[in-house]
This record gives C-alpha cells, structure tokens and sequence, in this order.
C-alpha cells in the first residue's frame, strides 16, 4: 500500500498525508481514481499546485491507524 504526502508547492506547507482515501477526502476530490490522477500529475510536474511525495508501506514515519483510527470509527 502506498502512503502519501501532499504538500503545497509554492508554500511548501503540508496539506494532507496518509492512504490514498485518507489523502482524498482531505483534498475533496471525488473520487479514488480523480485523487491517483491528481497525485500522478504533480509527480510528473503537469500539476503545478501540488508536491507529491509517495512512500511504500513500511517507509512512514507517522502511526497508520487504518480501521483503529478514532475518526474512522466515528464513520462507522
């Protein structure tokens, strides 16, 4: 599983970071697919706005909550 972080890239300011859902509700895109383009276009510089950083699971240094997440289970 990929982790992201998703940073402004003329403040340099962290927006979001974590899953691709957690990323894509932060940002208010639509859907799943509408985040992955939007992270596939700043990484290849298309996007101006964002800076995308992509980690492989594992390569994180912040907890990953997944289903225990409190805001999660709130959803729920």
């Amino acid at each position: 599983m990929n982790y992201y972080e998703i940073y402004d890239r003329y403040s340099g300011e962290l927006l979001t970071r974590g899953n691709a859902a957690e990323c894509r509700k932060a940002l208010g895109c639509a859907s799943l697919d509408s985040f992955y383009a939007l992270a596939n276009r700043a990484r290849r510089g298309i996007n101006k706005k964002y800076r995308v950083v992509i980690k492989k699971g594992g390569q994180v240094d912040y907890p990953v909550l997944g289903k225990d997440d409190p805001l999660y289970q709130k959803e729920g």
